[in-house]
């Protein structure tokens, strides 16, 4: 299952005024909030968006301006900021996809006026959700249709087809998705089932344990990114089957390609608990290393005594202070 969905930058139309974009962003909201609910947590934007508090919404009306109206509803605005905002649209850590978008160009006809559409085109390629404002009639459908796709194949030879993309633009078109989701999911739990019952045979030097389990068997692993979850495990399972000697050490992972962080005081001192998870024993230990993939976050716990790395989460990230 995804975990996260598209911005449809093409949708940035500014509304008639400022009572029209009033609704319009309400109803974006609602959508964002029963898509989040559906497992989708980040909404990644198109690179040319650098502040989404300073779009334009209207005529004389930014992002911000709204945030501070006083004829908005607090849980509105609220459910605004709990959007977790992303860019780019494609990331390194989808090379496949990223390759193919070199390669490729997405347009679509919007009034009399073909228009590129980038991410509509990375919705596509990455097999997930597209989200707009309701700023157009085009835009009101479940599905958006006639997307003129160009690329180049493995030949150098050029082809063009005709695409559709999953998509929504208020809350109703997300009831057409139901099987898709259902599907979706099922395919996810299956194959995060599958690694809990290998993890063994997959990763003979970690000891999977806290609230791995639970997170594999009982909602799955809600990603796009279940092939870096096990190429990054397998590389923690390289290092740890090298760790004979000495401490466990940051700059040694790097080696193995694994990106590790800590956690700053400050953090551990608030929400440290959060970060403490069972060992096979029973007694807790405090997993605050951590490797970074896509949206999640595996938190680990190196015994220095036995040379064992435990993995007590893979999950969204877990909260932090912030500078």
């Amino acid at each position: 299952m995804m975990d996260f969905y598209i911005f449809n930058e093409l949708s940035i139309t500014p509304f008639a005024n400022i009572y029209e974009a009033r609704k319009g962003l309400e109803i974006f909201i609602r959508t964002c909030a029963k898509v989040r609910e559906l497992g989708f947590q980040t909404l990644r934007l198109h690179e040319s968006i650098e502040n989404p508090y300073q779009l334009q919404i209207a005529p004389n009306y930014m992002v911000s301006q709204w945030l501070k109206d006083s004829e908005v509803k607090d849980d509105l605005k609220d459910n605004f900021r709990d959007i977790i905002f992303y860019s780019p649209l494609i990331n390194d850590e989808e090379p496949i996809a990223k390759e193919r978008n070199t390669l490729s160009e997405f347009k679509i006809r919007v009034n009399d006026e073909i228009k590129m559409a980038d991410g509509l085109g990375a919705a596509y390629l990455l097999g997930t959700l597209c989200v707009s404002f309701l700023s157009h009639d085009l835009w009101d459908s479940n599905e958006i249709r006639n997307i003129e796709h160009w690329f180049l194949k493995e030949n150098g030879n050029e082809s063009t087809e005709i695409i559709a993309v999953k998509h929504a633009s208020k809350p109703a078109h997300l009831a057409k998705h139901k099987t898709w989701f259902e599907q979706k999911k099922r395919e996810s739990l299956k194959k995060s089932r599958d690694l809990w019952e290998r993890r063994e045979e997959f990763f003979p030097h970690l000891v999977l344990c806290g609230e791995v389990e639970k997170q594999l068997t009982g909602l799955g692993i809600q990603s796009k990114f279940f092939d870096q979850i096990i190429e990054k495990l397998k590389r923690l399972n390289e290092y740890a089957n090298n760790w004979q000697e000495g401490s466990y050490d940051d700059h040694a992972a790097k080696q193995y390609g694994l990106n590790v962080s800590g956690e700053s005081d400050s953090t551990l001192n608030k929400y440290g608990r959060q970060r403490k998870f069972r060992l096979p024993n029973r007694k807790k230990a405090l997993f605050d290393k951590h490797i970074k993939t896509g949206d999640l976050r595996f938190h680990f716990y190196p015994d220095e005594e036995s040379k064992t790395i435990y993995v007590g989460y893979i999950g969204k990230h877990l909260p932090t202070i912030r500078f």
